[in-house]
């Protein structure tokens, strides 16, 4: 305002309107911009929360498989669950999935080494393949495995197995391993000298089809009861033969004899699988006696595995209750020229087992805890049902493993006598597995009494088990199986898990 209180009016020049106007319209691009980029920002975060929910829902798909072992013609089949956070199991839409073939029969009260075994299921290392064994008709099922955890045939599956009473698979690259135990009592003839047992090999094709490779046969009839890859190398391939057979009874009717003649024995093999995929034997060694005085029965191995990070192999020494330690050579074993056991598997400790007949073995992926399967109750203890051992194998304890815990296996049913003439439980505990977590541990108990005075359908059992971040065991639940459709007259086998 001026003195005399009137407006001064001062006039804005044409560059200073145009200064204005471009200031105001620069504001206003900068907030249409900024609103814009937020409309982009917010439309792709929606679209990508979007896109991502199907593949969260679908990573946390968590699934099982167990095979059936169903004798009856045709009907053996793999059962698939659907694994909870819970740990409670969902059988999938469709399952049980056949496997188009039959399980071995062992209609006897328990009778050693037609059920001793382990790996009859395994999947390939990307998941997306299933193999199963057909132990009676003595073929290989392999199924591609869908997003949905269900099962499907791959073309020509059933594959022979070229041998009698497949038993155990391993995979090594694109190759196949399969033990042919040759010990199914309704397959006598063959048993009994008209064929040998073998480790067999198949090229795995790209749809998951079987083109068999080699055979080696086992001279001396003894019986494979389990094949391993070495997590060192997997050209070197481990086997594991197991043969009780023998009249525990003499005239009486409890015990049964498989072979002409009595035979107790067993061995571990070393063999190189080559390039194309031809498996040959590297090694072939006797367990050393570890007993003093040596008792009349002499030391079997039954069950191996090896450590994830060091040159060591894992065996159970069934009849000592105890636990074997060996080191190993690859360079030896692959070298099949060089003969030089000392070069090759060599024996370096056995450690006490408190369980009762130590049989089949895991370790974690630390290295650094190994849990064993005892397949009895000890005597002497409180243990009234089978037994899960853990050890300590981490550091130095590697190579002298040392046991920090005995836990028991839920079980139900009652006891009776045993092809042995000795009583156990009528449950007993075989297979295990780790979840890929490693927060869980499976075992599957089979109803062995199989006798006509067995009336109890109970005793085909998946436990499952948490385990501890001290690497000990707690049970969780127990599933009867017998709803899933696995029958009392069959024993079931093997387990696998995967997560997607």
């Amino acid at each position: 305002m001026n003195t005399n209180g009137v407006k001064w009016y001062i006039p804005i020049s044409r560059r200073d309107r145009m200064k204005t106007t471009y200031s105001n319209m620069t504001r206003s691009f900068s907030l249409l911009t900024a609103n814009t980029l937020r409309y982009i920002v917010s439309g792709i975060v929606l679209f990508l929360l979007f896109v991502s929910i199907p593949i969260a829902a679908q990573a946390e798909k968590s699934f099982l498989y167990i095979e059936s072992n169903n004798i009856t013609k045709g009907q053996n089949s793999i059962i698939g669950y659907e694994r909870h956070k819970d740990g409670k199991l969902e059988p999938l839409a469709g399952s049980p999935f056949l496997t188009n073939g039959s399980g071995i029969n062992n209609s006897t009260n328990g009778k050693l080494g037609p059920n001793d075994i382990d790996t009859p299921i395994i999947l390939s290392a990307d998941s997306k393949l299933l193999f199963a064994v057909n132990g009676h008709t003595n073929t290989i099922a392999v199924f591609g495995v869908m997003e949905d955890g269900s099962l499907k045939h791959v073309e020509g599956s059933p594959f022979s197995s070229q041998g009698i009473g497949p038993v155990s698979l391993a995979i090594s690259g694109d190759a196949l391993i399969v033990a042919n135990r040759n010990e199914d009592p309704h397959q006598l003839e063959a048993l009994q000298g008209g064929m040998l047992s073998n480790y067999a090999t198949f090229k795995i094709k790209d749809n998951g089809s079987l083109t068999f490779v080699s055979k080696v046969e086992i001279e001396d009839g003894q019986k494979p009861t389990q094949v391993y890859v070495s997590d060192l190398n997997d050209k070197v391939i481990f086997g594991n033969d197991f043969q009780v057979d023998a009249d525990f009874d003499g005239d009486g009717a409890v015990s049964k004899l498989f072979s002409k003649k009595p035979l107790v024995r067993g061995q571990i093999q070393a063999f190189k699988l080559d390039p194309d995929g031809n498996l040959k034997t590297s090694q072939t060694i006797m367990l050393p006696e570890t007993a003093e005085p040596a008792p009349d029965v002499p030391s079997l191995p039954l069950g191996i595995w090896g450590h994830p990070t060091k040159n060591l192999l894992y065996a159970g020494f069934v009849t000592r209750n105890e636990l074997g330690v060996f080191s190993y050579n690859v360079d030896g074993i692959l070298d099949t020229k060089n003969s030089a056991s000392e070069n090759k598997l060599k024996f370096l400790n056995a450690v006490p087992n408190s369980g009762q007949d130590i049989c089949w073995i895991r370790t974690n992926k630390a290295g650094s805890r190994l849990y064993a399967v005892n397949n009895l109750p000890r005597e002497g203890t409180n243990d009234n049902s089978s037994t899960i051992t853990v050890f300590d194998i981490s550091g130095d304890n590697a190579e002298k493993p040392i046991e920090i815990q005995r836990i028991g296996i839920p079980m139900s049913g009652g006891t009776f006598v045993n092809n042995r003439n000795a009583k156990q439980p009528d449950s007993a505990a075989f297979q295990l597995d780790l979840d890929p977590t490693e927060n869980l541990l499976y075992v599957l108990t089979q109803r062995i009494n199989q006798t006509p005075e067995n009336k109890s359908k109970e005793g085909n059992i998946l436990h499952t088990f948490t385990i501890e971040p001290s690497g000990k065991l707690k049970v969780l639940n127990s599933r009867k199986l017998e709803q899933d459709g696995v029958r009392a007259d069959s024993r079931p086998q093997g387990i696998v898990t995967l997560d997607r």
